[in-house]
């Protein structure tokens, strides 16, 4: 039975609601990697983009990226740096982590549902996620912590839904 790459990538990539980050990353031999860090403290490294990765974490929820990115996009008014509601236990909210290179990726995702700490640093903004491991950004903390407001909202209106469709399933049951 021979399996795709993305149906491989799928089999190895974790629940939405475990994920806190997703960071780009570049291989041995320069290609796009993608590290997931997990609630658990895990990190794992998929040997795929961050948009690849995305894309499937979408296709998980039987979503399309391009959706979510465009319905985010109307919602908050902007063309750029767009937070992405895959599910009620993933909001995940850009930061730049790395300068700008070809093929590996700058952007890397924080879930806004697992509420990371943001810290000034140096040369930027640190983000604390819940397993206790810190991911530098290069954005500096006003941006940062404007993104993550905006994805904690972003993230009570999906919540909102929800418990609106469970009230709603339960007057009809």
């Amino acid at each position: 039975m021979n399996r795709t790459k993305r149906e491989i990538l799928m089999q190895r990539l974790p629940a939405a609601a475990d994920i806190l980050a997703l960071v780009p990353d570049s291989g041995a031999n320069g290609s796009g990697e993608t590290v997931v860090h997990t609630a658990a403290g895990d990190r794992l490294k998929l040997p795929a983009t961050t948009e690849y990765v995305l894309s499937c974490l979408a296709e998980r929820e039987d979503k399309e990226i391009r959706l979510i990115r465009r319905n985010a996009a109307r919602l908050l008014a902007r063309r750029r740096n767009i937070i992405l509601p895959i599910l009620h236990g993933c909001v995940l909210a850009p930061v730049m982590v790395r300068p700008v290179q070809k093929r590996c990726g700058r952007l890397g995702y924080i879930n806004i549902a697992r509420a990371p700490l943001v810290a000034h640093s140096a040369h930027g903004t640190d983000v604390a996620l819940t397993s206790g491991t810190v991911i530098h950004s290069l954005w500096q903390p006003p941006t940062v912590k404007k993104l993550v407001q905006e994805g904690r909202a972003v993230h009570y209106k999906l919540l909102l839904d929800v418990r609106r469709q469970l009230r709603s399933a339960e007057e009809l049951g």
